[in-house]
C-alpha cells in the first residue's frame, strides 16, 4: 500500500487542496468586502435619517406652537386683528417628504 502513494500523488492532492482553500478564501474576502460596503451605506443612511428625524421633530414642535397661537387667537379674537403669522420654515430635506 505504501508503494501506491507516490510523491507526485501527494503533491497533486496538496496542490488541489491549496487551490480549494485559496478559492474559498477569495470568495470569503469578496463577501466580506460586500458586507463592509453595505454596512458603510447603512451607517450613512442612518445618519441621514437621524438628521431628517430631528428636523421633522423641530418642524412638528413649531407647527404645534403655531396651532397654539391660532387657538389663543380664536379664543381672544378682537375684530380687525390679523391672525398670528407662522414663524416656521419647512427644512429643505423634508420638503420632498411633504
Amino acid at each position: 500500500m505504501q508503494q501506491s502513494v507516490s510523491p507526485d500523488l501527494v503533491q497533486a492532492v496538496g496542490a488541489a487542496i491549496a487551490t480549494i482553500i485559496a478559492a474559498v478564501t477569495a470568495w470569503q474576502a469578496r463577501e466580506v468586502a460586500k458586507l463592509r460596503e453595505r454596512v458603510a451605506a447603512l451607517e450613512d443612511q442612518a445618519i441621514s435619517d437621524q438628521r431628517r428625524f430631528r428636523d421633522a421633530i423641530r418642524l412638528i414642535r413649531a407647527l404645534q406652537r403655531h396651532i397654539d397661537e391660532l387657538l389663543a387667537f380664536l379664543r381672544l379674537h378682537v375684530p380687525g386683528q390679523d391672525p398670528p403669522q407662522a414663524n416656521y420654515k419647512i427644512p429643505p430635506n423634508l420638503e420632498e417628504e411633504l
